[in-house]
């Protein structure tokens, strides 16, 4: 797991739009419908674009530290306090994403086809998967991401065909929603629905110049705020509000409201191919990315030895909650209301102190040779 490992755009932004649009599989179009009301479409094109130019805010200040990732900027500013800073909170941050969504994956699972099976061995299912990814390597995952984002894709467009039937315009009435005031000033910190774009941030050793770095967090926010976008109307469409806040698994639902006649049944099975296909990609990423972060921060030889510990850990972490209703609160009032911090906030501010003392050294560099 060496920095001589490098991929191009394709696959990065494969990798990050997996990260970002995994959630419309699970909880998010509930989401959104709990904080905009009909307007949700508009509250994710709205938090696309802050994002977007969040992101080309703090790759600006990147270009003058191309190759290098957050730690090494965290190094930079504090030396090893630092980078020891900067890696615990990445750590901590993951480590408190990720049980939850093995739960949700796992009682998702539970509720569509092992309603009998203890929630423990649904988990462990997905467990060894993630388990086995993250022994891979960066480099399987995330070419293999390259392969399944199509594939992917090529469901969410069926799925989005087969439910047109059922759109009732009137749904999306009053187009404003809960209002401009939630939407649009309340709102902001639920960009926290790209939280994903921080392992950009920690890819630059991995990319191949610091074009590719710019390149990739556009095409990734833009590409995920389309899939996103475009989960969240054809829900607003199918399903009226306020049912639309009590659907414990949005687009599965949509699913199985498809008919094609009898020799197309059962087309829900597209979906759970496409739901668990990227439920396995997203969690074997994090964990990975989870023991590299580990790995550097306090400067380790090996990351695989980390793997299994934190496995069990994330397994721990994701039995706290009582159930799938536990997990959603948890997700919106405290992941959702304050992840953008760690995403956007903190990678700025260490961006900024580094550019002033960089620009600090290279004027008393210019004073000695005067």
């Amino acid at each position: 797991m060496g920095n001589k490992i490098v991929f191009g755009k394709v696959e990065a932004i494969s990798l990050l739009v997996i990260i970002m649009t995994t959630q419309l599989f699970i909880s998010f179009p509930r989401f959104v419908a709990e904080k905009a009301g009909t307007a949700g479409w508009i509250l994710i094109i709205y938090l696309t674009v802050i994002s977007l130019l969040l992101f080309l805010a703090i790759s600006n200040m990147y270009k003058n530290f191309q190759g290098k990732d957050i730690l090494d900027i965290g190094e930079y500013v504090g030396g090893n306090i630092g980078r020891i800073f900067v890696g615990l909170v990445i750590i901590i941050d993951y480590m408190f994403i990720i049980p939850g969504v093995l739960r949700e994956f796992s009682d998702g699972l539970k509720i569509i086809t092992l309603d009998k099976t203890p929630i423990g061995f649904v988990m462990i299912f997905f467990l060894l998967g993630m388990i086995t990814a993250a022994f891979y390597g960066i480099e399987p995952i995330t070419r293999f991401s390259a392969i399944i984002v199509p594939i992917v894709a090529a469901a969410f467009i069926l799925i989005i065909v087969g439910v047109i039937p059922s759109f009732d315009t009137d749904n999306i009435f009053p187009i404003m929603g809960k209002g401009a005031y939630q939407m649009f000033i309340k709102g902001i910190p639920n960009i926290s629905i790209f939280s994903g774009i921080s392992l950009l941030f920690i890819l630059p050793p991995f990319l191949n110049s610091f074009d590719c770095f710019k390149k990739t967090g556009i095409y990734s926010i833009l590409l995920s705020g389309f899939f996103l976008t475009a989960g969240t109307v054809i829900y607003t469409l199918s399903i009226p509000y306020p049912a639309s806040t009590e659907v414990t698994m949005p687009m599965y639902t949509l699913a199985r409201t498809i008919d094609w006649g009898r020799f197309f049944t059962r087309i829900e099975s597209v979906f759970v191919f496409a739901w668990a296909t990227s439920a396995f990609i997203y969690l074997g990423i994090v964990l990975f990315f989870i023991v590299y972060v580990f790995k550097k921060t306090f400067k380790l030889k090996y990351h695989t030895p980390l793997i299994f510990p934190m496995s069990v850990l994330i397994f721990t972490f994701a039995l706290i909650p009582k159930s799938m209703m536990d997990v959603f609160w948890l997700e919106s009032k405290i992941f959702r209301a304050y992840a953008w911090i760690i995403t956007f906030g903190m990678p700025m501010i260490f961006l900024i102190a580094a550019s002033l003392i960089k620009k600090k050294k290279g004027a008393i560099q210019n004073e000695k040779k005067n």
